[in-house]
């Protein structure tokens, strides 16, 4: 059953990047909509998602398990972190691609992709949990990982990475949560609508960005492969061996090595073309991660779900 519904929401993901591959072939979306697109999801649309995953009224009854999904979360993103430090060099990426391929290690398609399948293997409740464990994300994805795409370019560190609308949204959504502050009608329902465009939008964008790319070259780059693999199976299992060590928890062990299976973030691309980074690099890797991801996101599903 938790393959069936794992397989059925990638091939949802796959039928609005055909969308977009399609609509950018046929010109019905030119190349500067989609770069406008791009922006508008990161200034906008992402930053609402951001404020209403994080509008959670806060508990001090769940404030331990809140703390065990935290400590999951940072060793997740240790182990992605020093896998992105050395694989890169291990497979001799070209220089465009080391940024994407940092990036795209670390950081795992957790909420677009993620958030479903968690809700629908663990129930509605769990969400609280993804929410929370997804907190380094929103605080990393918008400051260090911007930074790791920009820095083969040579761009030193500035504290000005952090003056972006999706790292901003996600202090205020955690100080919401923290004072238990919910956003009053019809605002609140407004950010919702504005939130839930993101997950159809950047899937339609990277089918435009893959139709940039010659079909036949979308497969060709054999270090696309090995950086997926290690995102899909490696980084997983590793999350599991340690997390399985001190999280007596199935619920949140599960959520922490389901999201951590999760392919490359969606978000790779938008960021890769804001902050010229190679997108269609980032785009040929979504695409490949998630494309192999509809064979291992369903065993996770079925041995951790």
């Amino acid at each position: 059953m938790e393959y069936l519904i794992a397989l059925n929401q990638i091939l949802l993901m796959f039928i609005l990047v055909l969308v977009g591959f399609f609509c950018r072939k046929m010109n019905i979306l030119p190349q500067n909509a989609v770069s406008a697109i791009s922006k508008f999801l990161l200034s906008i649309c992402i930053p609402a998602m951001v404020i209403s995953a994080m509008q959670i009224p806060f508990s001090t009854s769940v404030m331990g398990n809140v703390g065990l999904t935290l400590v999951a979360a940072l060793i997740y993103y240790v182990i992605g972190i020093v896998f992105a430090c050395f694989l890169p060099k291990m497979i001799r990426a070209k220089k465009e691609e080391v940024g994407v391929f940092r990036y795209m290690i670390i950081f795992g398609n957790t909420m677009f992709m993620g958030f479903p399948v968690i809700s629908m293997i663990f129930g509605q409740e769990a969400l609280f949990y993804a929410a929370i464990f997804n907190i380094p994300f929103n605080l990393l994805s918008f400051s260090f990982g911007i930074w790791i795409l920009k820095k083969e370019s040579g761009v030193k560190f500035s504290p000005r990475i952090f003056l972006n609308a999706a790292f901003i949204s996600t202090i205020v959504g955690l100080v919401m949560f923290l004072i238990s502050f919910t956003i009053p009608e019809p605002i609140g329902g407004a950010i919702d609508l504005i939130g839930g465009m993101t997950v159809p939008l950047s899937l339609i964008i990277i089918g435009g960005y893959l139709a940039n790319f010659p079909i036949k070259k979308i497969f060709t780059n054999f270090r696309q492969y090995i950086v997926a693999g290690v995102r899909l199976l490696v980084v997983p299992f590793a999350t599991w061996i340690l997390c399985s060590q001190f999280i007596n928890n199935s619920v949140i062990l599960g959520i922490a090595v389901i999201t951590a299976a999760m392919p490359a973030a969606v978000n790779t691309v938008m960021l890769a073309e804001t902050h010229d980074a190679h997108p269609n690099i980032a785009a040929q890797g979504v695409f490949i991660s998630t494309l192999i991801g509809m064979v291992t996101i369903p065993f996770f599903a079925v041995f951790f779900g």
